[in-house]
């Protein structure tokens, strides 16, 4: 009885927290740097007023050009795109198609 009770109480702890990963998972964090992100990506402008109204405010075009300098000044100027990466610290893969694709767009530049 007491091994049932026991095992059925680790269940039920083992499930509550499942649960509250899982709500942890759909958690949506919004940012300046990712609405100046968007902005500079050209999104609808009724999308970036949905993104400014859960952020809180609408970031200036002064801190979003200064997030941008910070961006571009931390790029290297010329990536050779080791282990597929397109940029430093990316999780992304690319396959060696893309990565020509990349470099033959940048000299067309």
């Amino acid at each position: 009885m007491k091994k049932s009770l026991i095992l059925l109480l680790a269940t039920g702890v083992l499930l509550s927290n499942n649960v509250l990963a899982a709500d942890a998972d759909d958690e949506v964090v919004y940012s300046t740097e990712g609405y100046c992100l968007l902005a500079n990506e050209g999104v609808a402008p009724d999308y970036l007023r949905a993104y400014s109204k859960k952020l809180g405010a609408t970031p200036s075009k002064k801190v979003c050009n200064s997030f941008k300098e910070i961006v571009s000044e931390s790029r290297p100027a010329d990536w050779d795109y080791p282990h597929g990466k397109p940029y430093p610290g990316s999780v992304i893969r690319l396959s060696a198609s893309q990565i020509k694709l990349m470099k033959a767009a940048k000299k067309s530049e």
